[in-house]
């Protein structure tokens, strides 16, 4: 589904929902006092709501930024169908001379909760979202490498090399993915070494490289589990 249409598809929903709602409310024949007035008031709020909700949690670009937006919906979703419930409710108690002061204040609260709720949950997305981005900066280090020395393997000819390159890429892959400023050191000198084994691939030097990119892999694994 198209970025245009996760927008557009809870803004339409709502707008059916909206559509009947009116048909069902306008139909039945309600006595239309505050209590009625009331309810359909700050059931047709929660609709605009949720519609606006929809629209912000499928706004960002991504299958993961949707992914995390769902928690938001939910509230909006639970809010509508809770706010439509006691709008019914409101609508149908119209006869018992109640203060309408008091449906206010009932739905008010509930428009409240319905508010602390998406801005809690809108305040862990965005931090989720946050430690999200950090974590791919930190494997980044790990993953570039790991392209780069497969990139290798397709360019060397020699069937010895070759096998020393896929176990590099091997002992890549296992490598503990997180990198820090701790490790900056010997990352530096990781990279310094893989850019040299990519100038001599198909060199004699390109064994002893692969040897000294081994050691380097498990010290930095070593430094790892020490910074854990």
């Amino acid at each position: 589904m198209t970025l245009a249409k996760d927008k557009k598809l809870p803004i339409v929903t709502v707008f059916i929902i909206m559509a009947v709602y009116n048909v069902v409310v306008f139909i039945i024949p309600f006595d239309r006092g505050g209590g009625f007035w009331i309810g359909y008031g700050f059931s047709m709020l929660s609709m605009l709501l949720t519609a606006g909700v929809g629209f912000y949690a499928f706004s960002r670009e991504g299958l993961r930024s949707k992914f995390y937006g769902m928690p938001l919906m939910s509230v909006a979703w639970y809010y509508l169908i809770i706010q439509l419930v006691l709008g019914f409710a409101e609508m149908l108690l119209e006869l018992i001379p109640i203060p309408f002061q008091y449906g206010i204040a009932v739905n008010a609260i509930l428009l409240g909760a319905c508010l602390v709720g998406l801005i809690t949950v809108d305040v862990a997305k965005a931090e989720i979202e946050r430690i999200d981005e950090k974590i791919k900066e930190k494997v980044f280090f790990i993953k570039s490498l790991q392209v780069d020395v497969e990139g290798l393997v397709d360019k060397a000819s020699d069937e010895s090399v070759r096998k020393i390159l896929k176990e590099l890429v091997e002992t890549i892959r296992y490598s503990d993915p997180m990198s820090c400023p701790q490790l900056a050191a010997i990352e530096n000198k990781i990279e310094a070494k893989v850019a040299a084994l990519a100038e001599a691939v198909d060199s004699d030097a390109s064994k002893a490289l692969c040897n000294e990119l081994q050691q380097l892999f498990a010290e930095r694994n070593r430094k790892c589990k020490i910074l854990k």
